[in-house]
């Protein structure tokens, strides 16, 4: 595991700290015990419902208060299921009545990678079929945060990692965006570096960064992590601001979340007073995300003079420089 890889592990788990998690089946799979470990050692509270040689099992009131009082003295709690029943139905109902933070469903029949449904599903507008996203749908219902499905094997890269390995499950009206909270920054800063590291974003100065988390957006879901990220930099003596550092996790990627928070930042600027907002980008992609948002090219020169302060010739040179202008905003 390098570097990045292990920022990234100790990232997800300060995320899940004081956080609950009831995770279902597993089997014999290896994969499945050290990530449980590795997350109550991170400081989660974790429910594992497994199938074992057991004759019955409880979930009654009695069940759930001494789940909590296990919690508490030792972070995590074995809940065992007999081999008749269904583990994953199980441990559902379970988490209906638990309602934690996240419920995780490893089921051996998930799809791998390029087969797989998308990454991130908003239910119940979501389409699909099958026992694991009817069980879903059922703890979010239930009042569960959000539910994950994926194969025991790939539990660490689903819950660990930010290209995930199977499907998240969310709420309808799941996601908000609004600007950063200070405890927002460090994942924020996380995934700006994740945008570094690939290629897209440019790198940027310690004193840089700070100043785009303190103008900057995310997009939440519910109690989760951020699921993206931009800053709205004001140029006040052009009425305008400019989109920047536009990234996404890995596993979001298309799924709209640059749009909600480019569309939020429109409107947050057209309240402001502002004329306009702009974006730069050499990729052809990023371009076309921006004009399916009401952007159109325009020439640099257009641009406020202090965007070019110090910028690098060459990179100006295949620059793409589009504008919203925010009179379209305010139309019904």
């Amino acid at each position: 595991m390098d570097t990045s890889e292990r920022a990234e592990r100790r990232f997800y788990l300060e995320h899940f700290r004081q956080r609950s998690l009831v995770v279902a089946g597993g089997g014999d799979d290896p994969s499945v015990p050290s990530a449980l470990q590795a997350l109550v050692e991170g400081g989660a509270r974790v429910v594992h419902v497994h199938t074992a040689d057991v004759t019955s099992r409880r979930t009654d009131d009695d069940f759930v208060g001494e789940c909590w009082a296990a919690l508490r003295r030792h972070g995590q709690v074995a809940v065992p299921v007999p081999p008749e029943e269904d583990v994953l139905e199980v441990a559902t109902e379970l988490a209906g009545r638990l309602r934690p933070f996240k419920l995780v469903l490893l089921d051996p029949a998930t799809p791998v990678h390029g087969d797989r449904p998308p990454p991130f599903v908003v239910l119940p507008r979501g389409e699909g079929e099958g026992p694991s996203i009817e069980l879903a749908r059922q703890a979010l219902e239930a009042g569960v945060g959000s539910v994950n499905v994926c194969r025991p094997a790939d539990i660490a890269e689903e819950l660990l990692t930010y290209h995930g390995a199977g499907v998240l499950y969310t709420s309808e009206q799941y996601c908000d965006v609004e600007p950063l909270r200070l405890d927002d920054y460090e994942g924020a800063h996380r995934l700006i570096e994740q945008g570094v590291a690939e290629g897209f974003l440019l790198p940027r100065s310690s004193g840089a960064t700070a100043r785009l988390l303190i103008d900057g957006y995310g997009a939440r879901f519910g109690d989760d992590h951020l699921a993206g990220f931009a800053a709205l930099r004001r140029y006040p003596d052009d009425a305008v601001a400019e989109v920047s550092c536009l990234t996404t996790i890995s596993r979001f990627a298309g799924g709209g979340v640059g749009g909600m928070i480019v569309r939020r930042m429109l409107a947050d600027a057209a309240t402001e007073g502002l004329t306009g907002v702009f974006a730069c980008t050499t990729s052809a992609d990023a371009a076309g995300f921006f004009r399916a948002l009401g952007f159109v090219e325009v020439p640099h020169e257009v641009l406020p003079e202090a965007k070019w302060d110090g910028y690098d010739p060459e990179r100006r040179r295949v620059l793409v420089t589009l504008r919203h202008e925010l009179g379209a905003v305010l139309q019904p």
